[in-house]
């Protein structure tokens, strides 16, 4: 039974019921033996895809951070930018410039991208202060361009025209000491391999997204969500609107920077290619499907996008009747992009609140039953 909200304070907590709580526990708990169990060797029937999971999963943690920088400005303040590529542009060249040109730690470049990232999110916010809707679409498409020919000047002037290459990052010596560190036969302890990468990225995933919940759900959040509605009224109440709508461009400007650096020392490589116009889409479809407004439907959003694409290459490939379709074969990425578009207008039609929506009507149902209807 759901129980009355007395306090204020209790209102703004992310876990506020004793279900909430067990729930959080019981992720925290999968989320731990994943890792262990991907790596493990299992061998499972019908040839399906079990390590194909680990680096789509690890890709997931780090699109969810990309997801929840572009609902915060999407979903929660309602500002159309398309400029969401060029930070992730602008992470990977703070990335290469400092970590790989001159050997800056990895924890520092981490840092750098979200100041930076940061500080330039302003000044791309400044059009937000006096356009709205296709306005300000067409102003941050031209930011979006302006950023891919920065990013290959800064190719062919720093790497010729070879593509970026990020070597693993190191745990410092002194760190050795830390329980699950056992430095190679070398005495390095470098940070690569899916395994090693999944305790890196899900602690930054996942502190990521509770910063920004946490932000949403703060003064600034509100001011946020009432920009959304109308500038001119959020001005009424006493909001001001070019300070909440910089705020908005800033934190999310920062994060989808953080999400490109920490990208491209996973990936290990980027080239020119790597970030086309379309990439602000697939962002779009992760947070359509998984939920606008909502950073849970970030995360639904972003696993979903990059482990679905799995179970339908295995499907493909090892389903009776499916597997001989020579057109499904034959043109695999376009048939996901297709049902990822099918989804989409389902999503806006039967389901606006999308797998959050119906994440919350399973919880809903069972905890009602058995009166549920």
């Amino acid at each position: 039974m759901k129980t009355a909200t007395t306090d204020y304070r209790q209102d703004l907590r992310l876990l506020r019921t004793r279900g909430q709580r067990l729930l959080a526990l019981a992720v925290v708990l999968v989320a731990i033996a994943v890792p262990f169990a991907l790596s493990s060797g299992f061998d499972p029937p019908l040839d399906f895809p079990w390590t194909a999971w680990f680096p789509a999963i690890n890709l997931a943690l780090i699109a969810t951070i990309g997801a929840a920088a572009f609902n915060l400005l999407l979903g929660y303040t309602h500002q159309v930018s398309v400029a969401h590529a060029a930070f992730l542009m602008l992470g990977t060249m703070l990335g290469a410039w400092m970590g790989q040109l001159h050997g800056v730690n990895f924890v520092v470049v981490m840092v750098a991208s979200l100041i930076v990232g940061g500080l330039v999110g302003v000044i791309v916010g400044l059009p937000a202060l006096r356009f709205q809707g296709l306005y300000l679409l067409i102003a941050t498409f031209g930011v979006h361009f302006f950023f891919l020919l920065a990013y290959k000047k800064f190719i062919v002037g720093y790497f010729g025209f070879n593509a970026i290459i990020f070597t693993a990052p190191e745990v410092p010596a002194w760190l050795h000491w830390l329980p699950f560190i056992t430095p190679d036969d070398n005495g390095i302890f470098a940070i690569a391999g899916n395994f090693r990468w999944y305790w890196v990225l899900l602690p930054m995933a996942t502190l990521s997204v509770l910063f920004l919940s946490n932000v949403v759900r703060s003064r600034e959040g509100r001011a946020f969500m009432a920009i959304a509605e109308k500038d001119v009224s959020a001005s009424l109440i006493g909001i001001n609107v070019t300070r909440t709508k910089l705020t908005a461009f800033a934190l999310s400007s920062a994060f989808a920077s953080l999400t490109g650096a920490l990208g491209a020392y996973y990936i290990g490589a980027r080239g020119e290619d790597s970030f086309p116009f379309e990439l602000v889409l697939f962002y779009a479809i992760m947070i359509i499907v998984g939920g606008i407004s909502s950073f849970q439907g970030a995360v639904f959003g972003a696993f979903f996008y990059y482990m679905a694409p799995v179970l339908f290459d295995w499907i493909r490939a090892e389903v009776p009747g499916i597997r001989s379709v020579e057109f499904l074969q034959d043109y695999a990425n376009e048939t996901n992009l297709a049902i990822f578009g099918v989804l989409i207008v389902i999503v806006l039609v039967a389901r606006p609140t999308g797998l959050v929506g119906v994440w919350k009507s399973m919880k809903g149902y069972v905890s009602s039953w058995p009166y549920s209807s």
